[in-house]
């Protein structure tokens, strides 16, 4: 229903730019602003389907594909900061705790870092990139290239949230993992 009483309008220029120091909406960071947008942007591509999927993927290519210029954009940027929570995570004195409490927390760090953002971001670009439409992918490749970045972080990242989603028995968990494992393979 968002879709079609024309909720694009106004979500997607919230995507495209966040809102400045001066202006905070709600009081959210620029930071919980991205998370939310791209939580709201994800979810609608995971629960969309026929014209109404057709019209948010169709946003991506509007105005040269400015829109996957910013999707790319924040996938570096989130990249770049789970990258260094990584590097702080690997210096850190491992002889402390069991496995299972570091990996935990490390885990956690990752998180804080923005991992979730990440998901999201790559969830949609996963998404938009095996839609179909050939100048989609093109252009994340581009801009990827242009960056000295590949897709295969993408894929990782992306494969580390099917595993994060656990092996319950709930048919939806089962049919989300495996769809997103089918996006993966397409890249």
């Amino acid at each position: 229903k968002f879709v079609d009483v024309y909720g694009l309008r106004s979500l997607f220029p919230c995507f495209m730019k966040t809102p400045g120091k001066k202006v905070k909406r709600g009081g959210f960071t620029e930071l919980e602003w991205v998370e939310h947008v791209t939580s709201i942007v994800s979810h609608l591509l995971r629960n969309c389907s026929g014209s109404q999927l057709q019209r948010i993927v169709n946003k991506f290519v509007e105005d040269d594909h400015l829109k996957v210029d910013r999707l790319v954009e924040l996938h570096l940027y989130y990249l770049g900061k789970v990258r260094e929570a990584d590097k702080e995570i690997e210096e850190e004195d491992e002889e402390e705790d069991d496995e299972g409490e570091r990996e935990e927390r490390a885990y956690m760090k990752r998180l804080d870092a923005g991992l979730f953002t990440l998901q999201r971001l790559d969830y949609i670009i996963l998404s938009v990139y095996t839609a179909g439409i050939s100048s989609i992918s093109e252009r994340v490749k581009q801009l990827l290239n242009l960056k000295g970045e590949t897709i295969e972080p993408i894929r990782e990242v992306m494969n580390e949230y099917v595993k994060s989603l656990g092996d319950g028995e709930d048919n939806k968990t089962n049919e989300e993992k495996q769809n997103i494992q089918n996006m993966v393979n397409q890249l």
